[in-house]
């Protein structure tokens, strides 16, 4: 299965393909090819078929530039082709014949969780990653015990929300708890309260 990022300066296609870099953690059905030079786009995520991969989305990086992930439904083997004039970044992908090692990020709403991945085991200093559209760039994390009570809540801004996808990153302090917990990363209504985004279930200890 192949994947495609066009590369472009302006308006114009570019001739040369700039720096770029990749990392996918074995076993792992994410694929990140990060792009420090990159400072817009025209599409910001989007769906595959029923193969290998899933879905992409394009994120505005909090070092600069931009990174595309890829998400997998089972784990891959992989090769990357640069192709130019026009600039193309190929990423040629084939299943590897085992199953993921750990869930995918958790997406719900307008937000993806990066870590923790859904059934982690947490524990302090919990940090807390991912990307998001929300409106103004406003995102709640909250931790809730099995109980229903609330461990931990923090309100934090992603780096964009309205030309692309922006990142977030926080670092909570947790409470002792035990058991399992309920993680969930989105945006509330102002006025109703409702909730909009993704939960997963997490549990304490290492």
């Amino acid at each position: 299965e192949r994947a495609v990022i066009d590369l472009g300066t302006g308006w114009e296609p570019a001739g040369g393909v700039p720096e770029w870099t990749l990392v996918s953690p074995e076993g792992d059905g994410l694929l990140r090819v990060s792009l420090p030079s990159a400072s817009a786009t025209r599409v910001s995520d989007g769906k595959f078929g029923d193969g290998l991969l899933e879905s992409f989305h394009v994120v505005r990086a909090p070092e600069g530039g931009m990174f595309v992930d890829f998400f997998a439904r089972e784990a891959f083997l992989y090769r990357v082709l640069e192709l130019g004039d026009p600039a193309r970044l190929v990423v040629d992908l084939k299943p590897a014949g085992l199953g993921s090692k750990v869930p995918l990020p958790a997406e719900g709403g307008k937000t993806v969780l990066v870590e923790p991945r859904p059934r982690a085991r947490i524990s302090d200093a919990l940090i807390v990653s991912g990307y998001s559209r929300n409106r103004e760039a406003t995102n709640t994390i909250t931790l809730i015990d099995a109980d229903g009570k609330i461990l931990v809540r923090r309100t934090i801004r992603s780096n964009d929300w309205n030309h692309t996808w922006g990142y977030f990153e926080a670092t909570l302090d947790l409470p002792s708890f035990s058991g399992k917990g309920t993680l969930k990363v989105g945006t509330e209504g102002a006025h109703d309260g409702s909730f909009e985004g993704m939960k997963i279930t997490v549990w304490a200890g290492r």
